[in-house]
């Protein structure tokens, strides 16, 4: 009884976005469909492209020149921008407002005259967000095996399932990146906004040094550096540092959150 007295906050988060989940669930599962489904009649127009040297492009994204694979349609297509930079701003706009809106709206008054500590709130929000990366992550992954079978493509499901076990910690890292612009801020509007730069930003970072050799030391500073969904999905090859600097952000951030807000002046009425 105490642990579901305890979670009693992690349990609301998740009540009151389950409408967000099914929606964002359905939004990717739509688009993974429509993406790896048209693969086929794109197929030839791709190979045409990068014959004719037009891929060149798109250097600005990573293996851009494997466009004309299955692999690498989807890699390009759905999981460097969709998965990658998409659901990570929309997550971060979702868990940007989260402890910001309870102050805005005085709720947070509520929240704090149960017997809960300050860092219990904070920690149970985090929490509270786990079920909607799960249900969106792997209800995509097996959209994606789907239509691969369905069109008679060919791909390694156990890469696949890879790259959506990595997928886990790189949005939770988002997310804890959320919960401290959440803390930090009290403005529900300013503090999504910010979430929807901070992705969006590293990305920027992130092309520009595709682009630009002299450049490329700055990918280190972005979190898209770390997380190959290529090398994962046609190799099975993971980068285990980049999972450990997705856990290092997310221990960090909770840290810094936690103890932010636990000396953070709220004013209460």
């Amino acid at each position: 009884m105490n642990d579901v007295i305890r979670f009693k906050i992690a349990i609301q988060t998740m009540k009151e976005h389950w409408k967000t989940t099914i929606i964002l669930t359905l939004l990717f599962v739509f688009m993974t469909a429509m993406y790896a489904g048209m693969f086929p009649q794109f197929e030839e127009a791709l190979l045409e492209m990068l014959s004719t040297g037009f891929g060149d492009s798109f250097n600005f994204l990573p293996h851009a020149d494997q466009m004309a694979t299955y692999t690498g349609f989807l890699t390009l297509e759905l999981y460097q921008i969709f998965w990658l930079l998409i659901l990570a701003i929309m997550l971060g706009f979702i868990v940007g407002s989260s402890i910001t809106k309870e102050i805005e709206s005085k709720t947070i008054d509520i929240l704090m005259s149960n017997p809960v500590s300050r860092k219990q709130i904070v920690f149970e929000k985090f929490i509270g967000f786990i079920p909607m990366v799960l249900i969106i992550n792997f209800s995509t992954m097996l959209t994606v095996m789907g239509i691969t079978s369905a069109i008679g493509e060919r791909l390694d499901f156990g890469n696949l399932l890879m790259v959506h076990l990595v997928s886990v910690p790189y949005f939770l890292a988002i997310i804890s990146i959320g919960i401290l612009v959440s803390v930090i801020f009290d403005e529900k509007m300013k503090s999504s906004i910010i979430m929807i730069a901070i992705p969006f930003a590293m990305f920027f970072i992130n092309s520009i040094s595709l682009m630009t050799p002299d450049l490329e030391y700055l990918r280190s500073f972005t979190i898209f550096h770390y997380f190959d969904t290529f090398d994962v999905l046609k190799f099975g090859n993971v980068n285990v540092a980049g999972i450990f600097v997705f856990i290092a952000i997310i221990i960090v951030c909770l840290t810094v959150s936690l103890i932010y807000f636990e000396h953070k002046d709220i004013q209460v009425t």
